[in-house]
């Protein structure tokens, strides 16, 4: 697994591909960067429509595929899990470069980060103050729908991404993104004093949308390994009762796992 995930490593940064650069090339381009942003969303999956001629373009250029639910049901999905960490990358680097200054020299870390493990809670804690500390200057340049110019929903992932590589430059901390499904899917993996840490990363739309991401994160935590994952919510407002009501542990049944849902709070979407 080692030396696979040493070529993999490889295949992201290091060997040249023309045909990723070909995919990144068409993906970035006008009019279609907005639907490649919009992929990323976790609420819901798009329909794919062969003769839409956003669908067809990103189609026939590798950008995306087809997910075949069922009969007459069909989704649009990346072309692979590998082509849209490419994106992600591309896009996250856009967007915010580097990170610098998230704590004071002298700060003591000791409550996020010890020689033995990371405090997930914590960190998310600092990461949601940090947004809301800098906000005007995180959306400055972020994209935005162009029917309610609300922020894609990506550039949060894009964002919560490069605060960690960035929180932790200096700590031997690993952060990766993985992409399970190759739809909007995302999960953010942190390697660290031996442990894996995962976070799955989701909006919270509903209570429905809710409880199924609880049993989606378990799912993934039983295929990574791990006895404990967190459910990453990231909502534009909540108030203290409601953290309470649903940053509650949740231990699924089929699996044993130890779901720990953690809101993010972003402000609003249009402002």
């Amino acid at each position: 697994m080692t030396l696979f995930e040493g070529v993999y490593a490889a295949a992201l940064n290091l060997l040249p591909n023309n045909n990723i650069l070909n995919i990144i090339s068409k993906a970035k381009q006008e009019p279609y960067k907005p639907y490649v942003l919009e992929l990323f969303q976790t609420e819901e999956k798009v329909n794919f429509i062969y003769h839409d001629p956003i669908v067809n373009f990103l189609y026939m250029n590798g950008v995306v595929s087809v997910e075949r639910a069922n009969l007459g049901e069909n989704y649009v999905k990346f072309a692979s899990p590998y082509v849209q960490k490419q994106l992600f990358n591309h896009f996250a680097r856009e967007l915010y470069q580097k990170m610098d200054r998230l704590y004071s020299p002298f700060e003591d870390l000791s409550d996020t980060i010890t020689e033995q493990s990371i405090d997930i809670h914590r960190l998310l804690q600092r990461y949601e103050q940090y947004l809301q500390a800098n906000r005007e200057m995180v959306l400055k340049d972020a994209p935005r729908r162009k029917n309610d110019l609300r922020v894609f929903e990506a550039v949060f992932q894009f964002h919560l991404y490069l605060y960690l590589v960035s929180f932790f430059r200096h700590y031997g901390v690993q952060v990766f993104p993985e992409f399970p499904t190759g739809n909007g899917a995302i999960d953010l993996l942190i390697r660290y004093a031996g442990q894996l840490f995962g976070l799955e990363l989701k909006s919270f739309a509903n209570q429905p949308g809710y409880r199924e991401a609880l049993k989606q994160a378990a799912i993934y935590g039983k295929k990574l390994g791990v006895t404990e994952i967190w459910l990453v919510l990231f909502v534009e407002v909540v108030d203290d009762q409601n953290r309470q009501r649903f940053e509650m542990d949740y231990i699924d049944k089929k699996t044993g796992i130890v779901v720990h849902p953690l809101f993010v709070q972003t402000g609003s979407l249009i402002k």
